[in-house]
């Protein structure tokens, strides 16, 4: 039953208690580290030490790669984002945000083109620099130090500390180099790829990249009004462009102007041409739509959802969206176990805040107070939109 669904930390952020855990458990593992190479000790052992304490200068290194080129090449950069987790400093430097987090594992940049202008050089470019960053240092490691000094294998200390951080160049920088796609976001290596191969519109969008963050930040703090205010110019600017589309969409839905939301989407999926897979982000907002509206039209939104699915079957958006329509409904187990699988099989497109909401009513309508509190409190600690918690909070509040 979806009351037994567990969040794990790595889904949120950690509660007091799990920090805690957390924190113990570390010093336990580096207890039992440190054990291990005061063992029959040799210096070799450091190298243990040495990989942890080399790993966060080089993803500032990495970063700054990406960001140095952003700029050198004419971008504007947003943000710089060391770690993930509970931000720990922050700053800013003329436009650009920077942020160091809890657990500085990994990282990322968020540059923007001013000008379409040999973008897709620039793109690749500026993927490459990452990577780019952390081999021009080993490069300057070999020249100095000299091959055999580098890739040892001596036992004096600074040479293994000299071969441990090229261990970790070239771990983190292939690693980065491979291509692959997680959340919604592409590796390096993939932007590296890909790059060349940037649609015009794809070029359109990134051109619009700091303008699309500030209509979601308006989105999020639940107004509605000044998203469309912001999305107007830009479309009379770029009407054929998708994500501006969808946006517009939204938009109107959040302000609650339900009927002209219906028709703006109705009108788009009325076009003869449609790629199945912008037709499914079409079916998805209509389903959204319902779901927000004051007086949802369910048939409407289940046909949509029907369709969707059969474009892209078991996705978990679009049965996270299901769930929820069928506890606001009143069918909370139907809802919420559709919404525990959604969540299980979450590959990123799904919003977490959205399916812990819906959990937290699915299992206070039911009864069970404690499920109930769990899924609030994991909602409370991701969310970050007014325009959610109010409805939320408006369904919490009916009889």
């Amino acid at each position: 039953m979806f009351t037994e669904l567990k969040i794990p930390a790595g889904r949120r952020p950690m509660t007091q208690t799990e920090a805690r855990i957390s924190t113990a458990f570390g010093l336990v593992i580096t207890l039992l580290f440190l054990a291990a190479i005061l063992d029959e000790y040799s210096p070799k052992k450091l190298s243990i030490v040495f990989y942890v304490l080399f790993w966060v200068p080089m993803l500032v290194v990495h970063e700054l790669g990406h960001a140095i080129a952003a700029r050198l090449l004419g971008w504007r950069v947003r943000e710089i984002v060391i770690g993930f987790g509970r931000t720990l400093w922050q700053c800013r430097i003329g436009e650009t945000h920077i942020r160091v987090k809890l657990a500085p594992i990994e990282g990322y940049v968020l540059p923007a083109p001013k000008e379409p202008k040999q973008m897709r050089l620039k793109s690749l470019l500026i993927y490459a620099a990452g990577p780019g960053a952390e081999f021009l240092v080993l490069a300057m490691m070999l020249l100095w130090f000299g091959w055999d000094n580098v890739f040892n294998d001596s036992d004096l200390v600074g040479l293994v500390a000299l071969k441990t951080l090229a261990v970790v160049i070239l771990v983190g920088g292939g690693f980065n180099l491979l291509p692959f796609r997680v959340e919604g976001a592409v590796s390096d290596g993939l932007g590296i790829l890909s790059s060349p191969f940037l649609s015009g519109e794809a070029i359109e969008t990134r051109l619009l990249t700091f303008e699309l963050r500030e209509i979601q930040a308006l989105l999020e703090d639940d107004d509605a009004e000044g998203a469309l205010q912001s999305l107007e110019p830009l479309l009379q600017k770029h009407p054929e462009n998708f994500v501006l589309q969808l946006k517009y969409g939204a938009a109107l839905s959040a302000s609650h102007k339900d009927d002209d939301a219906r028709d703006y989407v109705r009108k788009k999926l009325a076009a003869t041409k449609i790629p199945d897979k912008r037709r499914r982000e079409w079916l998805l907002l209509q389903a959204q739509v319902e779901l927000n509206a004051e007086k949802a039209e369910y048939l409407t939104l289940d046909l949509a959802l029907q369709k969707a699915l059969s474009i892209t079957p078991d996705a978990s958006d679009l049965n996270a969206t299901k769930g929820a329509s069928l506890v606001q409904r009143g069918k909370f187990e139907d809802g919420g176990n559709l919404l525990a699988d959604a969540w299980r099989r979450n590959d990123g497109s799904a919003d977490d805040a959205m399916m812990l909401a819906y959990l937290a009513i699915a299992a206070s309508r039911i009864g069970d107070a404690s499920a109930s509190e769990h899924f609030g409190s994991a909602f409370r600690q991701v969310n970050r939109s007014r325009a959610l918690e109010r409805r939320v909070a408006a369904v919490f509040s009916e009889p």
